[in-house]
């Protein structure tokens, strides 16, 4: 029997305020660019979403919260959101845990968070099909969208299809 083919969007917070010397890194907000991009992100999320998201799983950081509550309420079919502590600044092989553990009757997740986490999770899942303009970087407000053929337990290195690839305008 084939295995349904699972959608992930991998959605990298928008820009982000200038570090200061006051503000923790996890409580930075997002700069007027970052705002401004929000609706073409929840544009390109919309217009890639065959079924409505089961599940967004996000960074506690204020830039992903910010992102989030600017791109959801957006979206066809927004859903709740699970912000996860261990997502901050989550490595490669944190995320991959976390894809593994999503629960069998999710179809569509958005996974949104860090660089370079994010990076080197969608290189790893498109392998040789990654285009150019996203080899050397997954720009804020950056989304990649990946079909994978996989249940969510297996999801490995090379295991997606490239579906979207797509950033903002730098207004």
């Amino acid at each position: 029997m084939p295995v349904p083919s699972r959608r992930l969007f991998v959605l990298r917070h928008a820009k982000t305020a200038a570090a200061t010397p006051g503000p923790r890194d996890h409580d930075r907000p997002l700069a007027p660019r970052g705002r401004r991009a929000l609706p073409v992100a929840a544009a390109e999320i919309d217009r890639h979403l065959d079924a409505p998201l089961d599940l967004v799983l996000a960074s506690t950081a204020l830039r992903v919260r910010e992102t989030l509550a600017g791109v959801l309420p957006l979206i066809a079919d927004p859903v709740a959101v699970r912000y996860e502590r261990a997502l901050y600044l989550a490595g490669l092989d944190d995320l991959f845990a976390t894809v593994r553990s999503v629960p069998a009757e999710v179809d569509t997740l958005l996974l949104c968070g860090h660089n370079p986490g994010l990076h080197q999770l969608a290189l790893s899942l498109v392998g040789d099909a990654t285009p150019e303009a996203l080899r050397d970087n997954l720009p804020t407000a950056g989304l990649v969208v990946i079909d994978l053929d996989a249940e969510w337990p297996s999801v490995g290195e090379g295991d997606g299809r490239l579906v979207a690839f797509s950033v903002p305008p730098h207004g």
